[in-house]
């Protein structure tokens, strides 16, 4: 007879492992073994990450920013619109000026959040933003009080989601897309539901419009929507994607309008920095960035592993999400895109509730004897 595995029973249900062929089980505690020692043997190091030295921002007259030269930069092309420039007017010579790449067209970002910092008063932006966190602290909490044992559990979790979401709030940091973006997604997963998708469907088509590197999470969801052969569902996620892609178009031609082949051009968007980028940008984007360097290599597996635990639909669409997106960072991250690790730490780390009760799932199928005759 197998002796019961000891693991913190966190999950109200069997993990998704739980049931699963001894065969896979092996492959998937394999992965996430292979996953955690290369990042345990090969830890981050300064040059995955470009640290820039503050400057002050030639034409503009705003001082330097300790946050950095992307905020302050920012925190100008806000403060051009607001006195009445147009936006591609206002961005290209502070871009040109200040040695940033102005080709392709996606270097500029999309004028969505720097028009609202433009008329919106920075109070009420900043109020806005907190009433914002504390949406997706609460829709998390509920979403998940279901999943685990306990009220202290989920306290735990709403602790996790607070701690990362708090990283995007700042009077500084508010000028970041990646900021807005995530907490939109974030609110999108927590409060999508299969019988009332809409209010999930016009949180990503806020976030897309104000960061294109939400465009995955909403072919994810009208991918999936496809799957299920919810036909109302994947249109309007197909409607989301033709709308931005409209607004992509006229963004691109706006940016055409005040560029020329001789302005710097971006150096490409493939440098593959691996499994030890996602680590550091993570590292560098969350609460953790003040623990030593070994602590987040071990837990971003163990998140990872935790969310691909949980059996609902919830739990597989955040970790199609957070997994997606955590390849495309491997494949395509600069050192000095490590911001985009932001778009999943809101959520991430809440997998590690969820972990012991993989492991121990995992363990015992490996472990199981089959049934006598199959």
């Amino acid at each position: 007879m197998t002796p019961a595995l000891r693991f913190p029973d966190l999950l109200s249900e069997p993990s998704r492992f739980a049931r699963w062929p001894a065969w896979l089980s092996a492959f998937v505690l394999a992965l996430f073994l292979g996953f955690l020692a290369w990042g345990t043997l090969h830890p981050p190091v300064a040059a995955d990450l470009a640290d820039k030295p503050v400057h002050a921002l030639k034409g503009s007259n705003i001082p330097p920013d300790p946050a950095g030269d992307d905020v302050l930069l920012y925190r100008a092309m806000a403060d051009g619109v607001r006195h009445g420039g147009n936006y591609y007017a206002v961005a290209a010579p502070l871009l040109r000026d200040n040695n940033y790449p102005l080709r392709p067209f996606v270097t500029f970002r999309l004028p969505t959040l720097t028009v609202f910092l433009a008329y919106v008063p920075q109070p009420l932006a900043l109020a806005l933003m907190c009433l914002l966190v504390g949406a997706v602290i609460m829709a998390w909490t509920v979403r998940l009080a279901p999943a685990l044992r306990t009220a202290k559990i989920c306290s735990y979790a709403s602790l996790f989601i607070m701690m990362n979401s708090l990283t995007a709030f700042s009077p500084a940091l508010i000028v970041f897309h990646e900021g807005w973006a995530a907490l939109l997604i974030a609110l999108s997963l927590a409060l999508y539901r299969k019988e009332r998708w809409w209010p999930s469907l016009l949180l990503a088509l806020l976030a897309v419009m104000i960061r294109e590197l939400a465009l995955p999470f909403v072919l994810l969801m009208g991918a999936l929507a496809l799957l299920d052969r919810r036909w109302r569902e994947f249109a309007a996620w197909s409607a989301v994607t033709v709308l931005f892609a409209i607004a992509l178009w006229f963004h691109a031609h706006a940016v055409w309008s005040v560029t020329t082949v001789a302005d710097p051009a971006s150096p490409g968007w493939n440098a593959s920095g691996g499994w030890r980028f996602v680590v550091a940008a993570v590292q560098n984007s969350t609460m953790f960035n003040l623990a030593p360097g070994p602590v987040t290599q071990i837990l971003v597996p163990f998140a990872l592993l935790g969310w691909a635990a949980w059996s609902g639909p919830t739990g597989t669409r955040v970790f199609l999400w957070l997994a997606g997106f955590s390849t495309a960072m491997m494949l395509f991250g600069r050192p000095d895109n490590f911001y985009w690790a932001v778009m999943i730490t809101p959520v991430l780390f809440v997998g590690l509730l969820f972990a012991p009760a993989a492991l121990r799932d995992l363990i015992a199928s490996i472990r199981r004897r089959p049934s006598p005759g199959i």
